[in-house]
């Protein structure tokens, strides 16, 4: 499950102790990378690190990273080669969003980690919700 694939991400800095945020996946990052592995996408390392930027809200608490992962997945695994007018790519993406700011209530990083986040795990179980409605979309039109 995509989900799994996203615990992975966010746990993998565990190992290092003090040195682990040197090690930290943001919530991008995450979802993108999970994306990868299980999805089989064949990204690089140098394409991967395209999402570092998007992390907490585009880095400023604006769109969450989450949603901005997803849709590079969703880019990624849909859109079609030029030229093309992305029809189905367009749809996915606008149910991830729709479903998203269903379940968060919001597509602002700052507002969902003021009334989601955990006090204790931070962005992780909002990052692995994500994931299960990113896999369910992503089912739904393969």
């Amino acid at each position: 499950m995509l989900k799994d694939e996203a615990k992975k991400y966010i746990e993998s800095e565990l190992k290092y102790g003090d040195k682990r945020h040197l090690y930290h996946y943001n919530c991008a990052e995450v979802v993108l990378n999970a994306c990868n592995d299980y999805y089989n996408l064949n990204l690089d390392k140098n394409t991967l690190k395209v999402m570092a930027p998007f992390g907490g809200g585009l880095c400023s608490e604006k769109t969450c990273g989450i949603l901005t992962g997803g849709a590079a997945a969703i880019g990624i695994m849909f859109a079609e080669n030029k030229p093309s007018e992305n029809i189905k790519m367009k749809e996915i993406a606008k149910k991830w969003i729709e479903e998203f700011e269903k379940e968060f209530k919001n597509t602002d990083c700052k507002v969902i980690k003021e009334t989601k986040r955990d006090e204790n795990e931070g962005c992780k179980p909002l990052i692995i919700q994500g994931a299960e409605i990113l896999e369910e979309i992503i089912n739904e039109y393969k």
